[in-house]
């Protein structure tokens, strides 16, 4: 994890209780890599279609408020999925992000790559 051990602990308290939301109510028999992959999937199409429809020139900023807690209630459910997704699998979200950057700053160097949306293997 992080050097911020009080944000770590919400994290890790958060994650075990999106686990015991679950146990609670039986539901680890559904959460299989495949239906929690699946439901990630979902919910990120809701988020996408909030913004259905929109130029690309609109921000966050000018959204209703009602549609602004509809973004915010999309991506917990984002999260929360996400979460489960890597406690049955037993991905440690933090440090695979890291990784990730870690990978992502070498196929992308910045003095090649800034201002372009290129993908990597243009380059």
């Amino acid at each position: 994890m992080s050097k911020n051990s009080k944000s770590d602990d919400h994290f890790i308290q958060l994650r075990h209780k999106i686990d015991q939301f679950s146990d609670e109510r039986d539901w680890g028999k559904f959460h299989t890599p495949k239906n929690l992959s699946m439901a990630l999937t979902i919910e990120a199409s809701e988020l996408m279609e909030l913004f259905q429809w929109q130029d690309g020139s609109e921000g966050f900023d000018s959204l209703t408020d009602m549609k602004k807690q509809a973004v915010e209630h999309e991506v917990a459910d984002i999260f929360i999925y996400l979460m489960r997704f890597c406690s049955v699998t037993g991905i440690d979200p933090i440090n695979a992000a890291e990784a990730k950057m870690k990978l992502n700053s070498e196929k992308y160097p910045s003095e090649l790559v800034k201002g372009k949306s290129n993908k990597y293997t243009e380059y």
